[in-house]
């Protein structure tokens, strides 16, 4: 049976743990449904005010999900994605696919995550 661990990183955001069950990493749901992404991405566009940069004034550019502390793009997480350009990555906090030039209220300093060693090591099941 698959098992599904999650770190916490300094910050508080938790980073999903790819478990391997022997056939590649195990991957977030929104990754492989776009329904689902397109749900949670709506979520994020709701309750963080995701979107594209472009249409507003008040961006940072310092500011974006490519840099974002939440910004997942480890190696599994960006094998679960499929996207070899590197555009995209997983929003931890939010649980959708989305694109390293678009920003949200909710940006965190210190990211993008590309291991799992910049979390915490402390587990949790």
């Amino acid at each position: 049976m698959p098992t599904i661990m999650i770190s916490i990183m300094p910050d508080g955001i938790p980073v999903d743990k790819m478990s391997n069950d022997g056939d590649g990493p195990s991957c977030p749901l929104s990754t492989q449904d776009a329904d689902e992404n397109e749900k949670r991405k709506m979520d994020a566009v709701e309750e963080a005010n995701y979107r594209d940069p472009s249409a507003d004034g008040g961006f940072k550019l310092t500011q974006v999900c490519g840099n974002c502390g939440a910004y997942n793009q480890t190696e599994d997480m960006l094998e679960c994605i499929g996207d070899e350009s590197g555009d995209l990555g997983y929003c931890q906090i939010y649980k959708f696919m989305c694109s390293a030039d678009h920003t949200c209220d909710d940006w965190v300093k210190g990211g993008p995550i590309k291991s799992l060693a910049q979390g915490s090591e402390r587990d949790i099941l």
